[in-house]
């Protein structure tokens, strides 16, 4: 699941180029307020502790809008690695179709990755092996070698989603396992060069939990490969999230979600990033709409050797809101 959402470069792009950005930003822009205007009063009936578990289940009912600010700090061998940091912002409407009467769901999660201000690394010698860097919903590549790092200002990122058939199967009142399966991909909607990877994705995602008392835990596991565009690099990578939710009462949790991936191409020291994740979540109601705020460290316990996430703190806010494919 990087900290890539100004730099005096602004200055120096074209209208062109920034024209298509601001499009991006303000079509993003539409799609929040669009979806918020239809959040309404939904469950009234359910605590803050049950709205809050249902929000941890990726399998569960609830349709929300996921936002997020990440700030991440890199490391690597290339030349100041270490110095390098970025911000980036991320939206992900959560919509889930009921199927059948036995609480399932089709659910399509897009995921809208804006870099604010993504490193990137310019090589002089320009290799043709990339190292894959995944950090704070956006991935991108640099090619190892003498170069100089820069900065890509605010951009859209290449979308990614995922279109699951999912549900929770309970064995008794606080007692059930969670489950899910279905495809993952990326689009290629960069509208920086440096960001582009003019790839189309897809592949297979499934997740499985378990869901108890306590809170709930589990993992999502998914693999995509290149099906087509520009960029004919070969692409080989398996990505997902493990995930927690431990209720302490009164809508608080100790929560994570932290995202790892291991890329198939690339050599054994670049081909793992698995980040240890510690946070803290607190779901209330806004009025009458149930929102979940979370604060999360994470530490990268694995990174490419070449360039990658060293630590990351990432900030959400998760409104609640009416299910359109559900009558009221």
């Amino acid at each position: 699941m990087n900290n890539i959402f100004h730099s005096q470069q602004c200055l120096h792009k074209t209208p062109k180029m920034f024209d298509k950005q601001t499009l991006a930003i303000r079509a993003l822009c539409l799609i929040v307020a669009l979806t918020a205007t239809a959040a309404v009063a939904q469950q009234e009936q359910k605590s803050a502790d049950e709205v809050a578990k249902e929000l941890s289940n990726p399998a569960g009912a609830l349709a929300s809008l996921f936002t997020s600010l990440e700030y991440t700090q890199y490391k690597g061998d290339l030349e100041d690695a270490g110095s390098q940091e970025g911000w980036a912002f991320t939206f992900q409407p959560v919509l889930p179709f009921p199927v059948g009467d036995k609480g399932r769901n089709i659910i399509f999660r897009p995921l809208i990755p804006v870099p604010l201000n993504q490193p990137v690394f310019h090589s002089k010698q320009s290799p043709a092996d990339r190292v894959h860097v995944a950090s704070g919903g956006l991935t991108t590549f640099v090619k190892p070698g003498p170069g100089e790092f820069d900065t890509a200002n605010i951009n859209l990122g290449d979308i990614g989603f995922d279109l699951v058939l999912a549900g929770t199967e309970m064995k008794d009142k606080h007692n059930g396992v969670l489950w899910g399966v279905g495809m993952a991909g990326t689009l290629p909607t960069a509208t920086s060069k440096d960001l582009a990877n003019k790839q189309w994705r897809l592949g297979p995602e499934v997740f499985g939990g378990i869901v108890r008392a306590w809170g709930s835990m589990g993992v999502v596991l998914n693999h995509q490969w290149r099906v087509g565009g520009s960029n004919d690099q070969a692409h080989s990578v398996t990505g997902g999230q493990y995930f927690y939710a431990v209720g302490l009462g009164n809508g608080w949790q100790l929560a994570s979600g932290p995202n790892f991936s291991y890329d198939w191409k690339a050599k054994s020291g670049d081909a793992l990033t698995l980040p240890l994740g510690f946070g803290m979540a607190k779901t209330s109601k806004i009025g009458s709409i149930p929102v979940k705020f979370q604060g999360q460290v994470f530490y990268y316990v694995a990174q490419p050797d070449t360039f990658g996430p060293d630590w990351a703190l990432k900030f959400t806010v998760t409104p609640v809101i009416q299910n359109p494919f559900v009558r009221k």
